[in-house]
């Protein structure tokens, strides 16, 4: 999860970093002439210079494994509800930026993939109540009544079980 958050910013910088250095290779010698190009067409100068096309799938896809994630595994490990903050406010303002200065123009998507992914975050919070129920009703998660000491690697587990 903490890899979900910074994951965005190098996502960044590693295809801004691309798109430098293609327009670098495009023009000869390097130089800061924008009107300077190798490419022989228009379509050809306007992929390298337009920015990568928006996929809003993709942007979907990290909000509900972020949403999920932190609501299956939140009740065990609550550090994960300031994580994913962070992680959304950082996808936040990553996306907005790159909307306005990296991406060409998304395409027209309808409500319908709006519907369908605030359809299945409904299901987040039954997740979360599933698995809060499960870990909190676990004796193996919440008692150290049923751990045995282990001293070597080599040892029989004791496991508590009586053959009769």
């Amino acid at each position: 999860m903490i890899f979900n958050s910074y994951y965005p910013i190098i996502d960044f910088f590693m295809y801004y970093g691309l798109r430098v250095l293609f327009r670098c290779l495009d023009r000869p010698c390097c130089s800061m002439d924008k009107n300077r190009t190798k490419k022989t067409s228009i379509k050809a100068y306007m992929d390298i210079y337009l920015g990568p096309t928006y996929y809003m799938h993709y942007k979907y896809s990290t909000v509900l494994n972020i949403c999920f994630v932190t609501f299956m595994y939140g009740f065990g490990m609550p550090i994960l509800f300031p994580v994913a903050v962070v992680s959304f406010i950082i996808l936040y303002f990553i996306e907005k930026t790159m909307l306005y200065y990296s991406y060409r123009m998304p395409p027209m998507y309808d409500e319908r993939l709006s519907h369908s992914v605030l359809h299945k975050l409904r299901l987040a919070p039954v997740f979360y109540l599933a698995f809060g129920y499960w870990m909190g009703s676990s004796k193996q998660l919440l008692s150290n009544l049923d751990l045995f000491p282990v001293v070597s690697d080599t040892d029989t587990r004791l496991t508590d079980h009586i053959v009769t």
